[in-house]
């Protein structure tokens, strides 16, 4: 890793305040250049769509820390919600488990096939591509402390198709209210189905999911200050998003209300995000918060660094608390 690593062992230990960056300039030259990658993918999407649609597509080599445990349900166990019966789009549903709570299941349903060249260029469509390192840690980590969401008001930003760690919150950990959110009109549709599939699961907690653009005040009004714990996974790395997220966070946050981020360093995108918060928060970073998730992080480092890239692919953990 290029960034210091903290030295801690297990969540209670110390994390470090953010620091200044590298040179902005050579920096610029760096994310120059990966936005015009992603403008050349953009016209090679184009360029091999038919009929208007695409592959689904990942840039990703490293998929997974392999934290939990998926399964497709067998063909008696499955049963369409009201919006499969009307919506025929290409999708599957996993069981996903964890060891860490017994009995933990919930029930996702991933996008998969094509999806037009328009959804994948539009608001922020990253979640509905794929499950990323940093959604599976965040939920890995949100599971093994659950008991700090107990009757609290929980919101997750950004969630993607599936809100992951949000589900999940809603289903362990007793939480009085999850709300889960994206800002893309398709992710929020297949969460919607997710929360039907798993309401069995979910017992007092109330659990609803929205549209939400982190820099829309009609929608933020609905939100304002309401909510204890934000969580949210890989968001910062875009740049006009940026300030608007912190802005959010700021926004829905009870006083002392506490944010939960995990992101990689990601071209020095993650120091950015933290400069921008530290005005409104107490702002801490931990590299090394969970001790099997930095085992694998140095195993993979040795094992299998043709695919795995810490820069891009190891999550850091950022807890913002407002001030």
């Amino acid at each position: 890793l290029t960034s210091k690593m903290a030295s801690s062992q297990d969540d209670s230990s110390a994390g470090c305040r953010h620091s200044d960056c590298p040179s902005l300039s050579a920096r610029r030259v760096v994310t120059s250049a990966a936005r015009e990658r992603w403008k050349l993918l953009g016209r090679a999407l184009k360029q091999r769509a038919t009929n208007g649609k695409v592959e689904a597509v990942s840039v990703r080599r490293f998929e997974s820390f392999g934290l939990l445990k998926t399964r497709k349900p067998r063909p008696e166990d499955s049963v369409l919600t009201e919006g499969e019966e009307s919506n025929k789009e290409d999708a599957k549903w996993f069981e996903y488990s964890c060891d860490l709570v017994p009995n933990f299941k919930m029930d996702i349903r991933q996008l998969c096939g094509s999806f037009t060249y328009e959804a994948l260029i539009g608001f922020n469509n990253t979640g509905n591509v794929c499950i990323w390192p940093s959604e599976e840690v965040l939920t890995y980590y949100c599971l093994k402390n659950k008991d700090i969401f107990r009757n609290q008001r929980v919101c997750e930003l950004g969630g993607g198709m599936t809100c992951l760690a949000g589900v999940a919150v809603a289903i362990a950990s007793a939480a009085e209210e999850v709300v889960l959110t994206d800002g893309n009109e398709k992710s929020v549709e297949n969460v919607d189905q997710i929360i039907e599939k798993n309401s069995p699961l979910v017992g007092d907690t109330q659990v609803s999911c929205q549209v939400l653009k982190w820099d829309d005040q009609g929608q933020l009004d609905r939100l304002d200050s309401g909510f204890d714990h934000v969580i949210c996974a890989d968001c910062l790395f875009f740049d006009q998003y940026r300030q608007s997220l912190v802005d959010c966070i700021h926004r829905i946050l009870k006083p002392n209300g506490v944010a939960t981020i995990f992101a990689p360093h990601r071209n020095q995108t993650l120091e950015d995000f933290c400069r921008l918060a530290e005005p409104f928060f107490r702002v801490v970073t931990v590299e090394n918060y969970e001790q099997v998730i930095w085992a694998l992080h140095l195993k993979l480092q040795t094992e299998d660094r043709d695919r795995y890239n810490p820069d891009i692919h190891y999550p850091v953990r950022l807890t913002l608390t407002k001030r």
